[in-house]
């Protein structure tokens, strides 16, 4: 079977994306209960025994509230960059992850899980060692850029070699500028540490050449954003590429339609 994907959910409700080649399936982050992942992950037909791995991009708890049930009650291995271990011990230890399950990484190492190749490459956000993942899969070539205020080489190099791009389009700026935050809540979201915006997001994909068969704009904002306003530019801007828009907090399944639950 070609390889399978969804996001489970993206933005502040809570992160998780699945890959699953019919015999292993693994998470990108996971930002819920137990009860709730087991939820999404049957709408879209993934056993949840067959979950082998979860790997971390960062520790907000968006991204990782749900790591440590997943690894007490199941034992599942979980893969996180070992500068964010170091960079931030304070919410680590209150996590109260089981260490036999945890399995720290590098920038640039290649983690093998069953037919899985993921490899960790460094973002750029207020949360230290922070990372974005390259999955490979008998064919099947995915990106995952989420929670970084700026973009590199390095990114752009796996996004255009890539099938499948999720990439974050966070904020709009003028949406940003005339909200309600405050200026220093703005300087954060719009800084080298913060998010992308839709401007970015789609100046990355010019510049990474992506032609893959699609995109997946993930982590919209809900004061700072829509999903008009960023379809709206994708129709403008991509050129045949197809592509999602995912609501906050959404159940988003393929790339070829919008199949939301």
């Amino acid at each position: 079977m070609e390889l399978f994907h969804a996001v489970l959910s993206s933005g502040s409700i809570g992160n998780c994306y699945v890959f699953y080649d019919g015999d292993t399936a693994i998470l990108i982050d996971q930002g819920f209960s137990l009860i709730e992942l087991r939820r999404r992950l049957s709408k879209v037909h993934v056993p949840m025994d067959k979950v082998s791995a979860v790997f971390l991009t960062h520790f907000h708890p968006d991204h990782s509230k749900g790591l440590g049930v997943i690894s007490r009650k199941l034992s599942t291995p979980l893969f996180i960059n070992e500068e964010a271990i170091e960079g931030e011990q304070k919410v680590f230890e209150k996590l109260n992850l089981p260490l036999l399950c945890v399995n720290p990484i590098q920038v640039g190492q290649i983690t093998n899980v069953g037919k899985f190749k993921i490899t960790a490459f460094a973002t750029s956000h207020d949360s230290k060692g922070s990372v974005g993942y390259f999955i490979q899969n008998t064919g099947t070539n995915c990106t995952v850029i989420t929670d970084t205020g700026v973009v590199d080489e390095t990114m752009k190099n796996f996004a255009g070699n890539s099938d499948y791009l999720f990439l974050e389009a966070n904020y709009d700026k003028h949406m940003l500028i005339n909200g309600p935050y405050p200026q220093f809540l703005k300087r954060r979201v719009d800084g080298n540490w913060g998010h992308l915006s839709n401007d970015q997001a789609f100046d990355f994909i010019k510049d990474s050449e992506f032609h893959g068969k699609g995109v997946y704009f993930v982590h919209l904002s809900r004061n700072n954003n829509s999903v008009n306003i960023v379809d709206e530019m994708a129709d403008e801007c991509l050129a045949g590429i197809k592509y999602i828009t995912c609501p906050r907090g959404e159940l988003i399944v393929t790339s070829e339609g919008k199949i939301e639950y």
